[in-house]
């Protein structure tokens, strides 16, 4: 990884790419686009997707216009792009 990077980087980078408004991935998907494994903590706490977290993935994403809202239930994370509208 180079300075200013995540574990999150490929995901940022998927995200980027998509043309839909809204994706929902499950933490498999998540875990093959990164090519780790989710943490514990990832996979149980909403504050590592949360719109509000000061994570480095999280603030990128968002600088994107992509928001994340965890789904510990279905075990996916739901991303919405804030077209602005």
């Amino acid at each position: 990884m180079t300075t200013g990077e995540t574990k999150y980087q490929p995901l940022i980078d998927f995200l980027a790419v998509q043309t839909d408004r809204a994706v929902t991935l499950s933490f498999a998907e998540i875990e093959a686009i990164i090519g780790a494994p989710l943490s514990l903590t990832a996979m149980n706490m909403a504050m590592t997707w949360h719109t509000a977290s000061k994570q480095p993935h999280v603030c990128r994403w968002r600088e994107m216009g992509w928001r994340a809202r965890y789904d510990r239930r279905n075990q996916c994370v739901h991303f919405t792009r804030d077209t602005g509208e």
